[in-house]
């Protein structure tokens, strides 16, 4: 909670003043960053719960006069994602409101509207920084990236580069190939396709020259055919608020129930008087939910 009063924006008073030196504002929803990578949903209740499946693998050799044989169906942990609600509210005096000199200084209803949907980003990204970190799991136990996911009806899987590797045409490729091996919840080889590629800023030039050069970047192959340009679609999506690494990427796959955003109430405004201080008051609130299900839907290198 912020409190505006004269005596704590003094010099927005001065009639000598010439401008204010402030934050942006505008659109802030527009500006988010977690809608490129993230599939944003509504949110129907206050919680909702997702449950994993598995079976019947694969079909066997039925001998003459014999009976057909039987297939199994598993059941694996169900994810339920929680509502949560976030707001900030800001208090003006009256005072305040009619003696400073810029309406720029208070702009309350934009600084809150600002502050939420920067939370928002950040929240979101969390989901990237403790990827790998075992404080934060999933339904299986694991982090969303792992090496030792569970399957159902007994086993592992990995959603982990095998070799962590920087971003190269090299890694893509290594990287794609893991990927078009990648197993169903049952074990056996579906494969799943890389559709985007979430990186810090810092990253932003290499994934340029791999994602657009119609010749291959390695130094010593210009002449070559860059297959990633040619044979994927993939989207780079810089995420500015992924600040605690440098090094680390990964790719966001076309496998269902990945990683979600769902809203169980968007941003709302509300202004209102307190009559015995007459202080005006601003707030916004949302409520939301983030997370995955699936983790086939990541492939992440801990570079």
């Amino acid at each position: 909670m912020s409190e505006i009063f004269t005596s704590t924006a003094a010099l927005a008073l001065k009639e000598t003043l010439e401008d204010i030196d402030t934050d942006e504002h505008g659109s802030e929803g527009s500006k988010a960053v977690f809608p490129k990578w993230m599939t944003v949903k509504p949110m129907s209740d206050n919680y909702i719960e997702f449950y994993e499946v598995a079976g019947s693998g694969l079909a066997g050799e039925k001998p003459e006069g014999e009976s057909i044989p039987v297939g199994t169906i598993y059941e694996g942990p169900p994810t339920r994602f929680n509502a949560r609600t976030y707001g900030q509210r800001m208090i003006v005096s009256d005072e305040a409101l009619e003696d400073l000199k810029y309406d720029k200084v208070v702009m309350a209803a934009k600084r809150n509207n600002r502050s939420l949907w920067k939370l928002a980003d950040f929240d979101a990204t969390l989901v990237l920084v403790r990827a790998t970190s075992s404080s934060y799991v999933g339904a299986d136990g694991q982090p969303l990236a792992s090496t030792s996911h569970t399957l159902p009806g007994g086993g592992t899987y990995s959603n982990m580069l095998a070799t962590a590797m920087s971003p190269s045409k090299a890694a893509l490729v290594i990287a794609t190939a893991q990927l078009m091996q990648q197993v169903g919840h049952d074990g056996l080889i579906d494969g799943v396709e890389p559709k985007k590629a979430v990186f810090p800023v810092q990253q932003w030039g290499v994934w340029r020259e791999v994602l657009g050069s119609s010749f291959d970047p390695t130094p010593g192959a210009f002449n070559a055919i860059n297959v990633v340009n040619r044979d994927l679609n993939i989207t780079p999506v810089p995420v500015k608020y992924w600040t605690n690494t440098t090094t680390n990427w990964a790719l966001i796959t076309d496998a269902d129930l990945g990683l979600m955003w769902f809203w169980r109430r968007k941003p709302k405004s509300n202004t209102w008087v307190t009559e015995d201080k007459t202080m005006m008051n601003y707030a916004i609130t949302a409520r939301w939910s983030r997370g995955w299900v699936n983790p086939r839907s990541i492939l992440f290198s801990n570079a």
